[in-house]
């Protein structure tokens, strides 16, 4: 299982660097040509949403949401709650870095992340994450 940073999927949906784009569309295509499962937590969906209605009719960034949705499962506030916190408390990092980094600790998944500062600290407290740049 993988763990799927915001980002990562934000930069797969809109082209704001080519390279970056490219390298996620490519990762992208790997992982459902591998038949990996995707998890995220779930606050990932708030963030999802919200991400994409700055960006795009609500009705298209619901299509899009819906679509992403389909082919990943999520995982309860509750489930991580507690790893989340000690994640915070260990690095000082962002709530929502914090639920990604406890998602794939609780999970025993990959962290697949393209912000150089989550990647720092995900480091520090869970070894099995890929910085995609």
């Amino acid at each position: 299982m993988i763990v799927v940073d915001t980002s990562v999927f934000i930069n797969a949906i809109f082209r704001f660097d080519e390279n970056r784009s490219e390298l996620v569309g490519k990762f992208f295509r790997f992982v459902q040509n591998a038949g990996l499962i995707v998890v995220v937590p779930e606050v990932f969906k708030v963030e999802f949403i919200g991400q994409l209605v700055r960006r795009m009719k609500k009705e298209e960034a619901f299509k899009v949401y819906d679509s992403v949705m389909s082919n990943t499962n999520v995982v309860s506030i509750e489930r991580i709650r507690e790893t989340a916190f000690s994640v915070a408390s260990e690095t000082g990092c962002r709530a929502i870095d914090a639920y990604f980094i406890a998602t794939a600790n609780v999970t025993n998944s990959i962290l697949i992340i393209d912000d150089r500062i989550m990647a720092k600290n995900a480091k520090k407290v869970w070894h099995r994450s890929i910085l995609l740049n």
